[in-house]
Parts: C-alpha cells; sequence; structure tokens
C-alpha cells in the first residue's frame, strides 16, 4: 500500500529547476522510496553498499563520471567527498536539471557540507515520517493507532509489523550504525538509558544538568547526545519565542520527538489502551500536535515556530509567526477544557498593536471539522488541517 506523500509536488518541481536536489531525513522515513516512486527510470545507487562507497571515496572524479543520465544517490553522507567534484561537474553544464538527486540521513552534517560546496546549485527538502494529512488522503487512518504508531511508513504499509519490534529494531540500527559517525559513544547502554529519559521529557524544558544527573553522565556527555539525536533527525529543540516584548522570559528550548509513534514506544506504550492511560498523555498530545505543524506548514523551530512561557509560568505551547500574522496554538489533551485554563487573553495583547492574531485551541476530540467558538477555534489536528496564519 502506498501513500501519497505531500512532498511529491515540491521534488518534482525542484528537478526541473536545479542541477541537484538534497533529500534529508532520518532513517526509515521513506525518502528512498519516494525517489523510486517519483522517478522509476532514473538509476539508483546506494550507499549502504560498501562496494559503492570504497568507489566513490577512491575516486571521486571517475565515480561520477559514470553516470551520464540522472541518477538516485542515496545515503549521500557516507561519501562526502564526492561533493567538491560534483561541484565541478554541475558547474560544466548547469542547465541539466535533476541530474543529481540525493540523500542522506544527518541533515546538519549535510547542510555544511551543501552549502560550502554547492550553495545556488541544489534544492534542499525534508521528509518527515507520515502526517495526519497524509493518511487522511488515503481514507484508512484509524485515529486511535496514529496516536501511538505515529508515522513511519512501513508500519502502515505492512500490517503485520509488529510494532515494537520495529522500534526495537530502528533503535539497535541507530546506535550501531549512524551515531558511530556522529560521535564516540563509550557505553551504549548509558546511551539508551539518556534515549529514553530524553523521552520523558518530550514537551518540557531542555535541562541538561538534570539529564545528567538521571542518566549519571556529564552535562557535557548530555549537550554532545542531544546535538547526535538532533543531527539524525530524531528530535527538534524548540525555542522560545521573544520579539522584544519586555518581559521576562523563559530561554531554554523544549525537546520534542520527531515521530511521537517512536516516543510512545521509549515510554513502553504499546496500544491506545497505553496511550489514555499514560501519565505523560499532556506531553504526548503536545509532540504530535507540534510535529503536525512541522509536516503540514514546514514550519522550522526558530524560525517560523516558537513557543511562549514567562517566568510566571503563563505559556502557549506554540506560537507561528508568519507574513506578520501571528498564531497561538494551545494543545491539550482532553476533550474539553474549561476557558479559564487557557492564556490566549494572558499573552495576546502584548502583540496585538504589531500581529493580526489567531487563537487555536488543538484538542482531543472526536468532530473532523473545525469548531468556531468565540474567542478561538477548537479542533482535532489528526481530523483537520491547524488552520496558522500567514
Amino acid at each position: 500500500m502506498w501513500v501519497n506523500r505531500s512532498l511529491s509536488a515540491n521534488l518534482v518541481k525542484a528537478v526541473k529547476s536545479r542541477p541537484a536536489i538534497l533529500l534529508t531525513g532520518a532513517r526509515q522515513t521513506g525518502k528512498s522510496s519516494l525517489l523510486k516512486k517519483l522517478f522509476p527510470e532514473t538509476e539508483y545507487i546506494t550507499f549502504d553498499h560498501l562496494r559503492e562507497v570504497e568507489a566513490a571515496k577512491e575516486s571521486p572524479e571517475f565515480f561520477l563520471s559514470r553516470f551520464e543520465d540522472p541518477v538516485i544517490l542515496d545515503e549521500i553522507q557516507y561519501v562526502p567527498e564526492v561533493f567538491r567534484e560534483l561541484k565541478l561537474v554541475i558547474d560544466q553544464d548547469r542547465s541539466s536539471y535533476g541530474r543529481w538527486i540525493m540523500t542522506g540521513s544527518q541533515q546538519f552534517a549535510l547542510m555544511e557540507q551543501v552549502s560550502e560546496s554547492l550553495a545556488g546549485r541544489i534544492v534542499l527538502l525534508h521528509l518527515e515520517t507520515l502526517g495526519a494529512e497524509e493518511l487522511r488522503n488515503k481514507k484508512h487512518l484509524n485515529f486511535n493507532d496514529y496516536l501511538w504508531k505515529g508515522g513511519y511508513p512501513e508500519l502502515w504499509s505492512n500490517p503485520a509489523l509488529d510494532v515494537g519490534d520495529f522500534f526495537e529494531s530502528y533503535i539497535r540500527t541507530y546506535i550501531e550504525r549512524d551515531l558511530k559517525t556522529i560521535i564516540d559513544v563509550k557505553n551504549l547502554n548509558d546511551f539508551r538509558k539518556f534515549i529514553r529519559i530524553t523521552a520523558s521529557r518530550a514537551g518540557q524544558l531542555l535541562n541538561y544538568k538534570g539529564l545528567s544527573a538521571d542518566v549519571g553522565v556529564s552535562d557535557v556527555t548530555i549537550k554532545k547526545w542531544v546535538h547526535a539525536l538532533e543531527i539524525s533527525g530524531l528530535v527538534y529543540l524548540l525555542p522560545p519565542y521573544y520579539a522584544n516584548i519586555g518581559k521576562r522570559l523563559i530561554k531554554s528550548p523544549k525537546v520534542y520527538f520527531a515521530d511521537h509513534g517512536l516516543l510512545c514506544y521509549l515510554l513502553g506504550i504499546e496500544n491506545e489502551s497505553d496511550w489514555f492511560a499514560h501519565a505523560y498523555k499532556g506531553n504526548l498530545w503536545e509532540n504530535l500536535v507540534m510535529m503536525e505543524l512541522i509536516k503540514t506548514f514546514g514550519l522550522r523551530p526558530g524560525v517560523d515556530l516558537f513557543f511562549y512561557r514567562d517566568q510566571n509560568g503563563v505559556e502557549i505551547d506554540f506560537v507561528v509567526e508568519k507574513k506578520g500574522e501571528l498564531s497561538l496554538i494551545e494543545a491539550k489533551a482532553g476533550e474539553s477544557i474549561h476557558p479559564g485554563k487557557l492564556n490566549f487573553e494572558k499573552v495576546a495583547p502584548l502583540f496585538q498593536n504589531r500581529f493580526r492574531i489567531e487563537h487555536i485551541l488543538a484538542l482531543n476530540i472526536k468532530q473532523t471539522r473545525p469548531l468556531k467558538k468565540k474567542d478561538y477555534i477548537c479542533l482535532n489536528p489528526v481530523y483537520s488541517r491547524i488552520p496558522v496564519t500567514g
């Protein structure tokens, strides 16, 4: 079963306008499958094969000369040596669009290589796991399954696959293959413990010293490990919104997992009942809402997506700033909430002289369409798109 990806149109457009395309994303988000689906006649080379890695490293010039027609180069982060030579090849014919289509799992490291070698020659796109909107389009979404399974495509294309086995294999592969190329972890058990404890902090302020004490390693090590998770595309750090409003604001970022299914697995959630009974249900829902914003609109933490919290504890879960307009979004895991517990009216006056402001409440309700309330829009982002401004 194939689920159409929202990014498809951008990819097709990209191959018609740039010589090179780089599609980044964590492992198993469906990068290779998407490219093969969209460009079935294009030759495919994967650097998961050691033979191809050795060939590219030994002689990048000879390796690239093998390809006269467009080619897909999968997991390009294993052979950064090709980027400099690729620039020379592209500059020989800048109008040969869509010739080099690449994927990579370690997005930050790749961005550094690309910015140095291929600036102005390449389109950069990022693929997340499946979002609710993509699954809605397939009309087979089981709402409660999505809550705890998350969006890894294989979990939806292969119903016989055991979810726990999938995630255990995923974590083991990440630790054994990807992690050692990013940082030197001497105690893998400590790192596993770190991942699980970080999962219990999802949706909370990132406290390096607190993680250090709980894991039993230095806070310097914790910072390196958090960075490794970020580089791998497994977590996002969401910074606070400042906008020079003259308030004493919290400065620490909040941490979220890029796939809420992986987050649920790390917290021991194996089914719908576990999710609804879990002590961190509110954090799980907030993580889901955060990622629906990113998956649906391509928002970028620190660029157009933030949170707000002052030192009095007044908080808005998500602040979206786009084109001079502001969306204030609260995420609540229940089916109802007393309006007095919402902070829209406490925060909106700080910005109303500069922005048109939308108030949105993302609730865990059964209604499939947004409900217009007096002071805000109420909806379930699994069933309908969050109407952010901009």
